[in-house]
């Protein structure tokens, strides 16, 4: 497994190359980045979601066993909350970045970062996994995690609004609906539309890794410096968090497969999202900027690390 793991990120890294080289091209620039990161979130990721329900949950039946394993990413998710609530107290971070502290710690990217690095690890086996904790994600994030990043700037809001509820509601998300919708209704869908499906579906891993090398390029590292707080997120995120997240999920009553699926996607970078949520709701938006591409470069090289350990040490089995 970490011969494969090695194989896996390397491959991903080079794609990564591609994108930090192309995007200072005068033809590349920000046009390019920003129809890439348009294209893989609006399109390549809810098509790779439908297209993975359709194929891996054929019946009602394993549709249905899907959604019973649910409850289980949102327990380790909200006891990371937990984790990331004790740590701003303890270490007395700012308040007015003290949403963005804890939103790093908890929520991972697993839809531009995540899915791609599953997949090349685990193969399609374990997208439905990878799947269920995405919802989790995505659910909490948009509910506790904006609450949170509004609270930084003194804000009085509600848990759950309506802007929320339909922030939820993503291109990936109405992607895995339509599949369910298609798995329910025993829709048998003709290879004229498959076809197209399938090949979008190939594009995603390249186009999200191409994107992550542009947004790497264009982050100016020079004017970051290693403050308390994003020295705390680091070790956190790479140290803290996996130690924490391999003994829930060893504890967790559910296939190795699922364990080492929710545990890799735990300890994926901070949400590409945060940032720009940050900024909306005036919370410490440079500050959360820092962390996604310091986090998303770091994750490069601690992804084969985890690998390495898990394999050696037999962790989930």
């Amino acid at each position: 497994m970490v011969f494969q793991a090695v194989q896996s990120v390397l491959s991903l890294l080079i794609l990564i190359a591609v994108g930090f080289f192309v995007t200072k091209k005068p033809w590349f620039g920000k046009t390019g980045s920003d129809l890439l990161s348009k294209f893989t979130v609006k399109i390549a990721i809810p098509v790779y979601m439908t297209y993975n329900v359709i194929t891996t949950c054929e019946t009602k039946d394993k549709l249905f066993e899907l959604f019973q394993s649910l409850p289980i990413p949102f327990v380790t998710i909200l006891l990371s909350l937990l984790l990331g609530l004790l740590l701003a107290r303890l270490f007395r971070v700012e308040r007015e970045r003290r949403g963005v502290f804890i939103n790093a710690v908890t929520f991972s990217n697993t839809v531009i970062i995540g899915f791609p690095v599953i997949s090349s690890l685990f193969g399609d086996a374990a997208t439905p996994d990878g799947m269920i904790y995405y919802m989790a994600n995505t659910i909490l994030f948009w509910t506790i995690g904006v609450y949170l990043l509004r609270c930084d700037s003194g804000q009085r809001v509600k848990l759950i609004s309506w802007e929320g509820i339909k922030k939820i509601f993503s291109p990936p998300i109405i992607g895995f609906l339509l599949g369910v919708v298609i798995v329910l209704l025993r829709i048998e869908l003709p290879q004229f539309l498959f076809s197209p499906l399938e090949m979008i579906k190939q594009t995603t891993t390249p186009l999200a890794m191409i994107f992550i090398g542009s947004i790497i390029r264009n982050a100016d590292f020079k004017t970051m410096k290693l403050t308390k707080d994003l020295g705390i997120i680091l070790a956190v995120r790479f140290i803290l968090s996996p130690i924490f997240m391999a003994g829930v999920c060893m504890l967790l009553p559910i296939d190795p497969l699922m364990k080492q699926v929710f545990f890799v996607l735990a300890t994926m970078p901070a949400m590409t999202q945060l940032g720009i949520m940050s900024k909306e709701s005036g919370s410490d938006y440079e500050f959360a900027s820092v962390v996604v591409a310091v986090t998303t470069s770091v994750s490069m090289v601690a992804i084969p690390i985890y690998m390495y350990l898990i394999s050696v040490l037999h962790i989930f089995g």
